[in-house]
């Protein structure tokens, strides 16, 4: 009778105790991948005058929350020797709806930054 109890008020506790991460999600949360081999001290998006920091290569940032946030940004990175730019070509302005979403930072051959924008899951 002991463990019929037991097991039922741990399986009451474990139900009870599992959330999803898009639970309780009230903005729109951004995070930066740095897919470089430059380490980012800083990464300010512009539209939000928001800045991410110390980025490794090859890493994710946190996610920070944002009311109003869209697809294509500005972007500013300050690494250890240079700063680069990103500007958008073309202008969308819609705002993103509530959710998760990541901005994956890269550099070609010329050292010119791209923008890829990802839903994450």
């Amino acid at each position: 009778m002991k463990r019929v109890f037991l097991f039922s008020l741990i399986t009451l506790v474990l139900v009870f105790s599992c959330t999803d991460r898009d639970d309780e999600v009230n903005l729109v949360n951004i995070r930066i991948q740095n897919s470089t081999s430059l380490f980012f001290s800083e990464v300010r998006i512009a539209q939000n005058d928001t800045i991410y920091e110390n980025i490794e290569a090859g890493k994710f940032s946190k996610y920070l929350e944002f009311e109003n946030a869209y697809a294509n940004a500005a972007i500013t990175i300050l690494t250890d020797s240079t700063s680069l730019n990103y500007f958008p070509a073309e202008s969308i302005m819609d705002s993103l709806p509530i959710g998760f979403y990541t901005y994956e930072i890269t550099l070609d051959e010329e050292n010119q930054v791209g923008l890829n924008f990802r839903i994450d899951d």
